[in-house]
């Protein structure tokens, strides 16, 4: 399953290292957000989601820029948190995407 990242942020203070991934699910035919998941943990540790079904997702970005994470691309997930992805398969988020 190829993963549509809409927004991947990263906080790195003090001893804090967290990641904050906004998935998108699915989109309407204008090609704006309907479904989303939110995907997030300290590197290394289990991640944890929650499914949304609404369209308004820059109201969670924005909360997560407030709380110093900052927005860094894919590439930049792969160099801080290579395992991001194979941490994802491991946890409960492709049993709740079933459901």
């Amino acid at each position: 399953m190829k993963l549509d990242y809409a927004w991947i942020g990263w906080c790195k203070e003090g001893t804090s290292d967290k990641v904050w991934v906004l998935l998108v699910l699915e989109r309407n035919r204008w090609n704006g957000i309907t479904r989303y998941a939110t995907i997030w943990g300290r590197r290394g540790s289990r991640l944890q989601s929650k499914i949304f079904e609404d369209w308004n997702c820059q109201r969670a970005i924005d909360a997560k820029f407030r709380k110093g994470y900052k927005p860094i691309d894919k590439q930049q997930l792969d160099t801080v948190y290579p395992e991001f992805e194979q941490d994802l398969e491991k946890a409960a988020f492709w049993a709740m995407l079933k459901g």
